[in-house]
């Protein structure tokens, strides 16, 4: 018997579990639309901490997508205390106002890859069953609640204590982790430029420093190219610490393959040659990626070169930072007796 009764105590507590991760059923009814209406919906549901919650985001959401005085009452029908101006009500309304991404974070449907959008008249939440019925070790049990809710932008359900009023309606008490940041809702990135070949990182690097070398020989095409392939364009090449030029030349012509000081890191065509790279096992791309960290080898220094490629939303690289490559190397043979 005692077998038995572990095996039916381990399944409900299991099933409660489960069920803890589900969003809670609601009727939908849509937002209200009027104070009355806000009030009869906690007389009807308020006694139960979940249906509690609901009814304040359907406040909440009332004042950030509807009608902010209206909202305004119906959040303060559920709070403890009424009070809209007090210091903490100040921090939770600028949340509000300037990120209510955070607020909508609670509806089962809304997620940073949607931009966190949802039907705020037909939206669910999801709260966990392990509801704390006497929190606080001096008020008695059934005074205060708190439970948890997930939030798709979190990665921990958030706390929320609920105190009962004489009707046994449940009211807000504290629920200052509701408001704490959440991830941003995410943002599609398409460079200006449609290059369908830069779907390959390596072909990016070659084709931006085939920009230079070209720039370098004279060819005014050059300087197009580098910039139509940098996240920030840079046709006048202003971020290359003054590098592109005849002085230093021979510090991008070093990155072609069969360069070296002997042969005066002689390029025989700058539209067309070999580079040496390898991408960094920790920064592989993946097709979820948005960064890339790539070593280009260079025949004029001891060790390849880093340079950062960023991803858009289409798939297509572009080069965000370079400056390794812009340090000095060795100096051609014909000026061996200094460094630059």
């Amino acid at each position: 018997m005692n077998k038995l009764l572990a095996v039916f105590v381990l399944a409900i507590f299991v099933c409660g579990l489960a069920y803890a991760d589900e969003a809670e059923p609601t009727e939908n009814p849509g937002l209200p639309e009027t104070l009355e209406d806000f009030q009869a919906r906690i007389a009807e549901k308020g006694t139960d901490p979940k249906a509690a919650v609901k009814l304040w985001l359907d406040a909440v959401y009332v004042y950030l997508l509807r009608d902010k005085e209206l909202g305004k009452q119906l959040i303060l029908e559920m709070d403890r205390y009424k009070e809209w101006d007090s210091r903490s009500f100040r921090t939770f309304r600028s949340r509000m106002d300037e990120k209510p991404y955070i607020l909508f974070s609670y509806a089962k449907a809304a997620t940073p890859d949607n931009q966190y959008a949802f039907d705020p008249d037909n939206y669910e939440i999801v709260i966990g069953d392990n509801i704390d019925m006497k929190p606080f070790v001096d008020k008695a049990e059934g005074e205060y609640c708190k439970l948890f809710i997930k939030s798709s932008g979190a990665d921990n359900p958030r706390p929320i204590t609920l105190i009962a009023n004489k009707r046994g309606e449940w009211k807000f008490y504290e629920f200052s982790s509701l408001y704490v940041d959440t991830r941003k809702p995410y943002e599609a990135l398409v460079w200006q430029t449609d290059i369908p070949e830069s779907a390959d990182p390596v072909w990016v690097i070659h084709e931006w420093l085939k920009g230079i070398l070209l720039h370098l020989s004279g060819d005014a095409t050059g300087s197009d190219l580098t910039s139509s392939l940098m996240v920030t364009p840079d046709p006048e090449f202003k971020t290359f610490k003054r590098t592109v030029n005849a002085e230093n030349s021979h510090i991008w012509r070093s990155y072609v393959k069969g360069t070296s000081p002997e042969n005066q890191y002689e390029v025989a065509d700058p539209a067309n040659f070999e580079i040496q790279t390898r991408i960094q096992d920790i920064d592989q791309p993946t097709p979820e990626s948005t960064g890339v960290r790539i070593f280009v080898h260079s025949s004029g220094a001891d060790s390849d070169r880093p340079i950062r490629l960023k991803r858009d939303t289409r798939g297509q690289w572009r080069v965000s930072e370079f400056s390794s490559l812009c340090v000095g190397i060795r100096k051609p043979a014909s000026d061996a007796d200094g460094e630059f």
